[in-house]
């Protein structure tokens, strides 16, 4: 195991991926974000991944990206989220204007109260 991958299992007890943005181009993967993305596929604590895990094609879905554990839609889950295999999958973002559900066809969750997180 790579010196920095024991680092963070040791030091840490899960790991928030934000490294590359839902637009992001899945042959993105040029240093920095390389490096990141490979020590993250490695690491045996739980990932916790923002909207679209990183080095995942935002519909097709994994392609050699990482595995994470949990999954933080935002606003609305995408279509690589069908292939999601995680622990959990959350939705956040309760305010999403009527004239976007409408134009894409979408139902977000009820929420509960003021929360503006949901689990599916």
């Amino acid at each position: 195991v790579p010196p920095q991958v024991q680092l963070i299992n040791d030091a840490y007890n899960a790991v928030v991926d934000a490294v590359l943005g839902a637009e992001a181009e899945v042959g993105e993967g040029r240093e920095p974000c390389a490096a990141i993305l490979a020590t993250l596929k490695l690491v045996r604590i739980p990932i916790v991944s923002l909207d679209v895990p990183s080095g995942w094609d935002m519909e097709a879905g994994s392609s050699g990206g990482i595995s994470p554990d949990v999954l933080v839609s935002l606003s609305a889950p995408k279509e690589c989220a069908r292939r999601f295999l995680g622990r959990q999958h959350f939705v956040a973002g309760r305010f999403l204007p009527y004239d976007v559900q409408k134009k894409f066809e979408l139902n977000p969750p009820e929420y509960p109260g003021t929360e503006c997180v949901v689990a599916l």
